[in-house]
């Protein structure tokens, strides 16, 4: 399992945990860091750890960082990656999970891409219908640099502050300040919550706000499994949004955490990743 470095730091790292759940899924589990790890390409291939080389090769490797190369080093091997290096890329970038998703008919919120060309407030809100719209950074995460603009100056500082890389999109007011989160694990639903803010937009819990317990109605439930096979993530967390007239997917994410389920004394996501892994470790010649 390959995190970057800085979530050693983090008191929520629980890494201990998650070898004991591997364990009593049959699996041996290393947790290593991507900054340790480099990969060799020429006349010889290979791959280090610490600088010193890596003999014998895992039989499964969970990518809890978006490092596509890495990831692709170990599927040239066929070694099965949890999720896949294609998968990643499209879920890190916030305008190709939206070509994706609504080229195959999924409700996504309007989606305007012109990263690096000038963005015009007038014009946009035409698109949009509205004067309020919603600008965030292409590769953001944990509702990091996620704006609510309302006019040219905050389009403008928005932009800024994601350096051009960003997309505009249409604001659901329908769903201000709640979303939900639904994890996905081989092809199912694995969990659910509602997240909300009473004070913001942003219902992130990272960002400060809070989760309930959420029954997940079957549409929702569909359109969540949907999206991660569409994106081809085998472990995912879709976020969506209250529309008027039903759920609109509003991100996939291929790095998704699990303490936000904890919060509603769910601590399963983790037995049921290494469970699925397991079954594929079991298929492997």
């Amino acid at each position: 399992m390959i995190y970057p470095r800085y979530t050693a730091d983090r008191s929520d790292n629980a890494f201990e945990w998650l070898v004991r759940e591997a364990a009593a899924a049959g699996l041996h589990l290393r947790v290593l860091f991507a900054e340790e790890l480099s990969v060799l390409y020429g006349p010889h291939t290979g791959l280090f750890h610490r600088g010193h080389p890596v003999g014998r090769m895992p039989d499964f490797v969970v990518m809890r960082t978006y490092d596509t190369v890495l990831s692709r080093w170990f599927e040239r091997l066929g070694i099965p990656v949890v999720n896949t290096s294609a998968s990643m890329e499209i879920c890190k970038d916030k305008m190709l999970t939206h070509e994706v998703l609504a080229g195959a008919g999924v409700p996504t919120p309007a989606t305007v891409y012109a990263e690096g060309a000038e963005y015009d407030y007038a014009e946009l809100a035409a698109l949009f219908g509205s004067g309020r719209f919603i600008v965030k950074r292409t590769d953001g995460a944990k509702g990091e640099d996620v704006y609510l603009v309302h006019g040219g100056e905050e389009l403008a500082a928005a932009v800024r502050q994601c350096r051009g890389r960003c997309i505009c999109q249409e604001f659901i007011a329908s769903s201000f300040g709640r979303d939900v989160r639904v994890w996905v694990i081989g092809g199912r639903v694995a969990g659910a919550v509602m997240r909300y803010s009473e004070t913001s937009f942003l219902s992130n819990f990272s960002q400060g706000g809070s989760v309930r317990s959420f029954e997940l109605p079957e549409d929702a439930a569909r359109l969540a499994v949907e999206s991660a096979a569409l994106t081809g993530a085998a472990f995912a967390g879709i976020d969506l949004l209250f529309g008027n007239e039903g759920f609109i997917v509003n991100e996939v994410n291929g790095n998704a955490g699990f303490r936000t389920l904890s919060r509603v004394g769910r601590n399963d996501i983790p037995k049921e990743l290494f469970g699925y892994i397991a079954g594929i470790v079991r298929q492997q010649p």
